[in-house]
């Protein structure tokens, strides 16, 4: 993750709605590359849990699968294979 990036974007993520001021105050106030993953995870996971709860409610992922995705998100980590599996989910959710 380009933690400078990141930081250096707060301010048009906020302005864009993609972030709370909370979320924005925790990545600003992250000290050091573990904080600020885990300041950045906890947003990922809740950017991909209305997502993920669609995914488990219509049977295409379990609770447990779906609990272990947020659990990572939330560690700041990217779990292999969930933007796959949620992007062809959106694609089709999308279309219906």
């Amino acid at each position: 993750m380009n933690n400078d990036k990141i930081v250096g974007q707060v301010e048009a993520m906020l302005a864009a709605g993609r972030i709370t001021e909370d979320e924005a105050a925790d990545i600003r106030a992250a000290r050091g590359p573990d904080e600020l993953d885990r300041a950045v995870g906890m947003i990922r996971a809740r950017h991909a849990g209305g997502h993920i709860e669609s995914a488990v409610a219509s049977g295409e992922m379990t609770r447990q699968e779906g609990d272990a995705y947020l659990d990572e998100l939330r560690a700041g980590r990217n779990p292999k294979g969930l933007r796959a599996r949620l992007s062809t989910y959106r694609r089709r959710r999308a279309t219906s």
